[in-house]
């Protein structure tokens, strides 16, 4: 077997992934690989995973369940590319590679507890392997060359190579305007790409009361619902997360609403509704008349005592004030007559507060994007359907996938797969 030249744009999870797939020794005659990286050194993403802590995978991954975490591309297309890497070979890989691995409830980590950690160990073994990493190094043009190879065309050089990768990545965590170059090289190719939005991110909010909000952490559930533009009678689509949901001075954040975002952003960005409730006693396990009774047990039992003694201990204290503002009341006032509609509208609102849907926090501040290359321009070698010898690989890809290291454990998968393509 020849010995091929490879070149991967792009040095973050999956294309260090595919570095190391491409020039393994076990992969019969390895190929001499180039990361092409645009920033100053590689992998910088990785650092900013989990809260610096990299949450490599997760072992919950089910494939029968596939479509629960992964969005974009269909289950069936997915499901043998994880039987080809999956969670299991990617702990199997760290620790080939001697890094140690931790489980927390089925998270996985490194056991130093350090993201750096894991880009470390991708880096030594790049340097074993030598792959050559060509740093602050900005892409002009990329050509398919007549009779096969590339030629990649930087403002120093000219470098040509038997097949290419694209693991550009994404616009998501980057600065405004950065991350878009992927796209416009697929794009240039001739490979339809879909409109990227926001993903895992937080979800800015109509109405005042977010200021007096901002800093509660509490247990809530939470429904999202979405409509398309101009159809009064188009469906509504209904999502549910539940989870420590994070109020902002602008609306709403925290896990639950991270896993709900790419449905609202792709809502927004076709001009469609985006709204959603908030039940703040998600605990509750009774029924609508379960707990009715319980609010006309302790509206008879407070009767002519404050609102404060009322809901005592029924929501964070900051909640409650708002709630009391939004309906016109005050702590102080009594539980009587004159004010029972208005708590009875409070006691609703516990459960099932509205919130409209202005917008997603823009790419800067999300971790990953929805849209990407579509998924029926690849094979499943994650190769070009248009250009042989072009792979693609990571969040360049038309997949997202819900926290917990699902979106890694696909860079890890994708990569692995294009780089032995």
């Amino acid at each position: 077997m020849n010995r091929r030249r490879t070149g991967i744009i792009g040095g973050g999870a999956a294309g260090m992934m595919a570095a190391i797939a491409a020039a393994d020794e076990r992969n019969g005659a390895p190929d001499e690989v180039v990361i092409l990286e645009k920033k100053e050194r590689i992998g910088k993403k990785i650092l900013v995973t989990g809260n610096g802590k990299c949450n490599l995978t997760n072992l919950s991954f089910s494939m029968e369940k596939i479509g629960e975490y992964y969005h974009g591309a269909p289950p069936e297309r997915l499901r043998p590319l994880f039987s080809r890497f999956s969670a299991k070979d990617t702990i199997r890989f760290f620790e080939h590679l001697g890094m140690l691995t931790t489980s927390r409830d089925g998270y996985i980590y490194p056991l130093s507890g350090q993201a750096s950690t894991v880009l470390d160990t991708l880096r030594f073994e790049l340097e074993r392997l030598k792959v050559r990493v060509m740093t602050e190094c900005r892409i002009e043009t990329i050509r398919p060359q007549k009779g096969g190879g590339w030629l990649v065309r930087t403002p120093e050089e000219d470098l040509r190579f038997d097949r290419l990768i694209l693991a550009c990545g994404s616009p998501a965590g980057q600065k405004p305007g950065e991350g878009m170059d992927g796209y416009a090289f697929a794009s240039a190719l001739g490979h339809r790409v879909n409109p990227p939005v926001p993903a895992l991110a937080a979800l800015r909010c109509e109405g005042d009361l977010w200021k007096s909000l901002a800093g509660v952490r509490c247990s809530a559930s939470i429904r999202l619902f979405t409509r398309q533009k101009g159809k009064r009678n188009a469906p509504v689509r209904e999502y549910a997360e539940e989870g420590e949901l994070q109020l902002t001075d602008y609306g709403i954040s925290g896990i639950p609403v991270f896993q709900l975002s790419r449905h609202a952003a792709l809502s927004l960005a076709q001009g469609g509704q985006v709204w959603g409730q908030i039940d703040f006693l998600p605990s509750f396990s009774g029924k609508k008349e379960a707990y009715a009774a319980l609010m006309q047990r302790r509206i008879s039992a407070c009767t002519g005592r404050s609102l404060e003694v009322l809901f005592c201990g029924l929501a964070n204290r900051k909640i409650l004030l708002s709630l009391f503002k939004k309906n016109g009341l005050k702590p102080q006032d009594p539980v009587d007559g004159k004010h029972l509609e208005a708590i009875r509208q409070v006691f609703s609102d516990l459960r099932c507060f509205p919130v409209r849907i202005r917008q997603v926090n823009p790419f800067s501040g999300a971790q990953v994007c929805a849209g990407g290359v579509a998924f029926d321009e690849v094979t499943d070698r994650l190769e070009s359907r248009k250009h042989p010898g072009l792979f693609f690989a990571g969040e360049l890809l038309d997949v997202d996938a819900r926290c917990g290291g699902y979106n890694l454990q696909w860079a890890w998968t994708s990569g692995f797969i294009a780089g032995r393509g």
